[in-house]
């Protein structure tokens, strides 16, 4: 790996505080992290946002949403696992519909259209597949 790619990898990509973003151990306080997000800004539009964690093969995610607000993807090209933290989400692909609670995880193959719906306020880890082809 070149250092531009190491700086890439461990770089914050906003204004936030700068933290690791990839390493042997990252851990992580997922209500803090979910209270810190509903505090900023971008929160206040509908959603919100952070990676938590960016290795070269994956991607998680963790995403707050207020109630009626969603996310779409198209076509993504990479798997996907959806986690919620907290909340209640509805998930849309295509003509099904999948409603998803904290103590579920949802896995989605590579090419799938999606949208995530917050049924109330909702937080929620999304696991990105990184491949390379």
């Amino acid at each position: 790996m070149d250092e531009r790619q190491q700086s890439a990898i461990n770089t914050a990509v906003s204004d936030r505080t700068a933290r690791p973003l990839s390493g042997s151990v990252l851990t992580f306080n997922l209500p803090q992290e979910i209270s810190a997000l509903r505090g900023e800004v971008e929160y206040r539009k509908g959603h919100n946002a952070r990676t938590l964690i960016k290795h070269s093969e994956f991607r998680v995610v963790l995403v707050a949403l207020k109630a009626g607000a969603s996310v779409t993807e198209r076509d993504i090209g990479e798997r996907v696992a959806v986690q919620p933290a907290c909340g209640h989400l509805r998930l849309q692909l295509g003509d099904e519909v999948v409603n998803i609670h904290p103590d579920q995880l949802v896995a989605l193959d590579r090419n799938q259209s999606y949208r995530i719906e917050a049924v109330e306020d909702s937080a929620f880890l999304m696991w990105v597949g990184w491949s390379k082809d």
